[in-house]
């Protein structure tokens, strides 16, 4: 289990990647939004690109947003490496 109390130290930022070796796929972080109108409680999601197998079914490349809690709780349990993009 993850050390969730380090959650709020993953900074993701446009162009770093995470890698998900079940899938043998990688993720580009190309856009951050809010999900909700709200402000003052925002919900902020990703927009990632992959590679590999996630293609859509005219064969580009697959883009899925994510929400930022789900991207670092995955990042924290191991199931994604992430890799920042100096």
């Amino acid at each position: 289990m993850g050390d969730y109390l380090i959650k709020d130290l993953i900074l993701l930022e446009a162009g770093d990647f995470v890698i998900d070796h079940t899938c043998n796929e990688i993720g580009l972080l190309l856009l951050r939004f809010n999900l909700v109108e709200e402000y003052d409680y925002p919900i902020y999601a990703w927009d990632i690109i992959w590679s590999g197998g996630r293609q859509t079914v005219d064969g580009m490349p697959k883009r899925a947003p994510y929400t930022e809690d789900s991207l670092k709780n995955m990042i924290l349990e191991g199931v994604l490496n992430l890799y920042k993009n100096n």
